[in-house]
């Protein structure tokens, strides 16, 4: 029987007990935002070192993927594609949306978020228009799930 490969980082469900260690990776790597009690995060971990993570925040009836951050000193590798990739399970059956730097546009593109139409909540409208009052170069995005 093969056993895993323990030289590949893991995606792994971040238990509510544990948020204060995803709250220190994102300020120790410059992410602004803090995971709260309610959230859903999920992290990229090699061995006991976290990689990556991302949490997810409800919104009315949809989901919000928020707080999509790489070690400092890891960016450039794939990481957060690879934890994307390895939490999509739990993402992709929900209307999810985000509000990336718009510089990462293609890097959401290619995981299926597109620009919403005119359709969008308005409360996450006026959640971008916010943003962007506050000088921050965001967009908003919305999961679109593939055409069979």
């Amino acid at each position: 029987m093969p056993t895993p490969d323990n030289h590949l980082p893991s995606v792994e469900f971040v238990p509510e007990s544990e948020l204060f260690r995803l709250n220190r990776f994102y300020k120790r790597h410059g992410h602004k935002g803090k995971a709260e009690t309610g959230d859903t995060a999920f992290w990229l971990k090699h061995e006991k070192e976290i990689l990556a993570a991302v949490r997810f925040t409800t919104e009315g009836d949809n989901i919000l993927l928020r707080g999509l951050w790489v070690h400092k000193e890891r960016r450039g590798e794939g990481l957060g594609s690879t934890l994307l990739t390895g939490c999509s399970r739990y993402w992709e059956k929900h209307t999810c949306f985000c509000y990336p730097f718009s510089h990462l546009d293609a890097f959401y593109a290619k995981h299926g978020f597109l620009h919403p139409d005119e359709q969008a909540p308005e409360h996450l409208l006026r959640k971008l228009r916010s943003y962007q009052q506050r000088g921050e170069d965001v967009i908003l995005m919305q999961y679109q799930p593939p055409c069979d």
